[in-house]
């Protein structure tokens, strides 16, 4: 089953974009950012692990998508769950340590409900 996460990479200030959602954007974004070069970093890592990899052009993050079994290898999280995730949850996985200083979280997307 496929399954999508999005990847929020970590700031050079140490400021989270997560926390934007809860008010008003700032007019400057730059302390939300990530350092040059992280994005590229953390892209190849995943693309190496066997994922999609979607990069948006504002520099805070990126979207991957991968069967349930790569997302068990790469995050250690079971098979099972990754695939249920409800649309009221959040899931935050396990960055690996080889990329844990350029992201600071990856969280699956729960797959769109159809009625």
């Amino acid at each position: 089953m496929n399954v999508a996460a999005q990847v929020f990479l970590r700031s050079v200030s140490g400021r989270s974009v997560r926390g934007l959602g809860n008010g008003s954007v700032p007019a400057d974004l730059t302390p939300f950012r990530a350092p040059p070069g992280a994005r590229s970093d953390v892209e190849r890592f995943l693309v190496s692990a066997g994922f999609k990899v979607h990069a948006d052009e504002s520099g805070f993050g990126l979207s991957i998508e991968g069967d349930s079994a790569q997302f068990a290898r790469t995050f250690g999280i079971d098979a099972a769950r990754v695939e249920k995730v409800a649309g009221h949850e959040t899931v935050e996985l396990a960055v690996p340590k080889e990329i844990s200083a350029l992201v600071e979280a990856i969280v699956v997307l729960p797959r769109p409900e159809m009625f």
